[in-house]
């Protein structure tokens, strides 16, 4: 069955809608309420069998170049363990610093979440492990925690509503979902974009540590909704599933009953939650009811008289647990210069194909939107992926940091930074070859890939930090005819420390 034109109609109409212009930000009527600010976690009423995580994270010495780009895990993986597992739920979504504020506590995450609103939650299915009994369980991120939702192994149930029952199993499955409440209460219906930026982040640091682990893993966008929605006990409405993360190599599975359904009452997130009903019009129209193979969607590799050559890559080897542990998104940066191979190394990166659904390629071409590289002229550049190499295609020679700062919705980071990268993608394209689920799927793939610049980035001893937009102006600045949308924009620069006693600059 093949997604109704209506709802690509639909989706598209969504996303003109939640654009951002000079406009629709200054004549914008949304007002937070602190007082119904969401809880940033999910809890249940209800006492649920608990699998406590250790407290201390497995030591793998992966270096960050190892664990982002060290493919030998992909086809020989390591059995799956408890402690495995461990590492990948909390160097993907756990806690890893905290930061006394007021009377209370500031908790961050091991990703990069918009708004820090951490509105993505994520479930393990897994057959019997070892540390770990056949179930499907939440990952509470509050007390670092896993809760049995359902005994027994489930595996066959999730891997059929993603067509994957004719393939070698692997030992779990790691469900993303988003409750859009939790980012809405921000964003507004500009939240379902949201949904996916998020999810993308935490998928990339799963990869990396996925691989620092020996195990493997791959990313499944296409997926029938309600199936999974009923596995882990979520209503498809309020929270969703927006993703699933195949993970290591597994026994076979067994046939398995369609289980009953879960009543597992939660705590209320807010004193009163808000719906936003564009959010619920795109999910429907993205949402699969039955299974169906896209297109593929070609991305178009040009040449250019005017190409610049990027130097082999800088070196990254701190471990990927020290860099993930001690991310944090930049606040400010210094007007300082980075250097081209460290460009290199970030592009590199941004660059290497997310394997989606079995296939690897690119939805989304990327834009380099360059204030202050060494051995680079400040301007536009497109990045074209080479035989010889990656090269950066000059776009436009002028620009300037006004102008940048202006495109990521007049917030100072954009100007401050050393270089902006833009993913963006052709729509129509997308949605012609893979249907409206296209429209997921393309943000999926821009945010992983984001979320590798992150970890490049930290690994390199620079700063990251992902910003909103004007979606059409910056569209006309990167001068693509191709190109319908902006799908992410990760500023990258040199982290100001503020000496002591020293003013702010």
């Amino acid at each position: 069955m093949t997604q109704p034109r209506s709802d690509v109609r639909t989706i598209l109409a969504y996303h003109e809608a939640t654009d951002h212009s000079v406009a629709s930000v200054r004549s914008g009527a949304h007002v937070l309420d602190f007082t119904n600010r969401p809880r940033p976690w999910k809890l249940y009423e209800a006492d649920l069998p608990e699998e406590p995580l250790p407290g201390e994270l497995t030591r793998t010495g992966a270096s960050v170049d190892g664990a982002l780009f060290d493919e030998s895990s992909a086809s020989a993986s390591e059995p799956l363990t408890f402690s495995k597992l461990t590492s990948v739920l909390q160097l993907s979504a756990g806690i890893t610093k905290q930061l006394r504020v007021g009377g209370g506590y500031m908790y961050f995450r091991a990703a990069a979440c918009t708004g820090a609103l951490y509105h993505i939650d994520l479930y393990a299915i897994v057959g019997a492990i070892e540390g770990l009994p056949a179930g499907v369980y939440h990952y509470g991120v509050h007390d670092n925690a896993l809760r049995r939702l359902r005994d027994g192994d489930q595996r066959a149930i999730a891997l059929q509503a993603a067509g994957l029952d004719g393939s070698p199993p692997p030992a779990g499955v790691i469900v993303f979902t988003s409750t859009f409440w939790r980012n809405s209460w921000k964003y507004a219906s500009r939240a379902y974009r949201h949904a996916f930026w998020d999810s993308g982040t935490i998928l990339a640091n799963a990869l990396a540590a996925s691989n620092a682990n020996g195990l493997s893993a791959s990313v499944h966008t296409r997926f029938i909704d309600a199936t999974l929605n009923h596995l882990i006990g979520v209503d498809g409405t309020t929270e969703a599933t927006v993703a699933l993360l195949t993970l290591g190599a597994g026994q076979p599975t067994m046939a398995t009953p369609f289980p009953a359904e879960l009543t597992l009452p939660t705590l209320p997130l807010s004193r009163k939650p808000v719906d936003f009903p564009w959010i619920g019009e795109a999910h429907a129209a993205t949402s699969m009811r039955s299974l169906e193979t896209p297109s593929s969607v070609d991305q178009t590799v040009r040449t250019s008289a005017a190409a610049v050559p990027l130097p082999s890559p800088a070196p990254m080897a701190a471990t990927i647990e020290e860099v993930i542990l001690k991310r944090g998104s930049s606040r400010r940066f210094a007007r300082h210069p980075i250097a081209l191979a460290d460009l290199a190394s970030i592009l590199r990166a941004a660059a290497s194909p997310t394997i989606l659904d079995g296939h690897a390629g690119h939805l989304n071409d990327i834009f380099v939107v360059a204030n202050d590289v060494e051995g680079l002229a400040p301007g536009v550049y497109r990045l074209s992926p080479q035989e010889r190499g990656l090269e950066l295609e000059l776009v436009e020679a002028r620009t300037s940091r006004s102008l940048a700062e202006h495109l990521a919705l007049d917030q100072p980071l954009g100007g401050d930074a050393a270089a902006n990268l833009y993913f963006v993608a052709d729509l129509p394209g997308v949605l012609d070859a893979a249907g409206s689920r296209g429209y997921r799927t393309a943000h999926l793939d821009a945010s992983i890939r984001a979320g590798r610049v992150y970890l490049a980035a930290y690994g390199l001893g620079l700063g990251a930090s992902g910003l909103t937009f004007y979606d059409r102006e910056v569209l006309d600045a990167l001068h693509e005819p191709s190109a319908s949308a902006v799908t992410f924009l990760v500023a990258v620069g040199v982290p100001f420390r503020r000496q002591a006693g020293m003013a702010p600059a």
